[in-house]
């Protein structure tokens, strides 16, 4: 038998119907290795195969895969710290403490027309909306007005998270009455927002919203960019949120990090080291590098009012990976303008379920431009998700 085996493998064959002087081993080289031999000896001998000598053979080292997000970690800078929210501020609680607390969120009644997703004001138990708003000048004047609070809380129950640009003034005065009014309509929310961010006296403020019967914010995960060189004219302001779904086969609630921006649109012209398109790389990865460092976050996305199409996107959309779930289809409420953007690492969270885009508050409602422009010079912006995490590939 092993006479036999040996003639096969170095081409000496007894008795064939075709002359060849090639061994029959190096037909098979490289893929037919030392190890290779052993087994089918093993075998021969045996009658059996026993692949643990290939085990044996090979050690014990586990194999590498490329991980996207720690190869892009620089372990000689140290990460991103984050700064505190040295204005004052109301705690969390405190702005929900005037809601009512209904079994269930009920569907929007003003809505005469579709949702974000083909026809329902209802939510899919599989996937998550998250949106991106900038409210024009939203402060004392325009949140005493009740058509567009009713408006605004009709189009805050279609999504779960909602990262809000340009809030002007007190911010709890606008907060707490869109939550007020989104409680009469069915809806069970709450919101954090930070300190006035802005080097002129026109400052503004972030806020997030977030449906509690769908969504967790991470417990003292919100901070501002830390911008001591002054980078930026508002630096972002970051928050991380899990969906509230029990684990199914092995598989965790989607857990995220947003990353809130609204780029002065007189510092987002030409490349140059100004430009804070071409700052805010350097934010998403510091965001990231901080995240992935302290809590093993992998999920990044950058959203909000960025004042530029893709193609001005510049070194943030250069990024490996980088891509606006939005495109370059007009945001402004006059449909003439690409401004606000949803971005995400495309290698690395592919929770995304490639359903995204800009809702036309004329079109949603039913009403003329003027009257949708009273709202906002925005449409609301937005994209879908997984409730659960997607296997890591990497």
């Amino acid at each position: 038998m092993i006479k036999w085996l040996w003639s096969i493998l170095t081409g000496k064959k007894q008795k064939s119907r075709k002359k060849s002087g090639v061994p029959l081993l190096r037909w098979f080289t490289p893929g037919l290795t030392i190890s290779g031999v052993v087994v089918a000896i093993s075998s021969a001998l045996t009658g059996q195969v026993d692949l643990s000598v290939l085990d044996q053979i090979r050690g014990s080292v586990a194999p590498v895969y490329d991980d996207p997000i720690a190869a892009s970690v620089d372990a000689s800078n140290p990460p991103l710290q984050p700064t505190g929210f040295t204005s004052p501020r109301r705690a969390p609680e405190r702005l929900t403490a005037r809601q009512s607390a209904p079994p269930a969120m009920t569907a929007a009644t003003a809505a005469p027309q579709a949702s974000p997703t083909q026809g329902s004001t209802g939510k899919s138990q599989s996937s998550l909306r998250v949106a991106s708003f900038n409210i024009q000048v939203f402060g004392q004047s325009k949140s005493s007005k009740p058509e567009v609070m009713q408006q605004l809380a009709t189009l805050f129950l279609l999504f779960d998270v909602v990262a809000v640009q340009e809030i002007r003034g007190d911010p709890m005065v606008p907060i707490e009455r869109l939550l007020e009014e989104i409680t009469r309509q069915g809806g069970r929310y709450r919101a954090i927002h930070g300190p006035p961010v802005g080097r002129t006296s026109q400052k503004e403020c972030y806020s997030y919203f977030w449906d509690q019967n769908r969504v967790d914010i991470v417990p003292d995960s919100d901070f501002l960019v830390d911008d001591r060189d002054d980078r930026m004219h508002r630096q972002p302001m970051v928050a991380s949120f899990q969906t509230r779904v029990a684990p199914v086969d092995s598989r965790l609630p989607f857990r995220f990090t947003m990353i809130n921006v609204h780029t002065d649109p007189d510092e987002v012209r030409g490349d140059t080291p100004e430009n804070e398109l071409n700052v805010l790389d350097d934010v998403f990865q510091s965001v990231r590098n901080y995240e992935y460092q302290t809590n093993n976050e992998d999920d990044f996305i950058l959203l909000g009012d960025l004042n530029v199409d893709v193609e001005g996107l510049r070194e943030l959309g250069s990024m490996p990976g980088m891509v606006s779930l939005i495109g370059d289809v007009p945001t402004n409420t006059r449909q003439s303008k690409c401004y606000d953007h949803i971005l995400i690492d495309s290698r690395v969270t592919t929770e995304f379920l490639h359903r995204s885009g800009v809702l036309s508050m004329e079109h949603f409602f039913g009403i003329d431009q003027a009257a949708a422009i009273k709202i906002s010079d925005h449409n609301p912006i937005w994209a879908e998700f997984s409730v659960y995490e997607a296997p890591r590939n990497w």
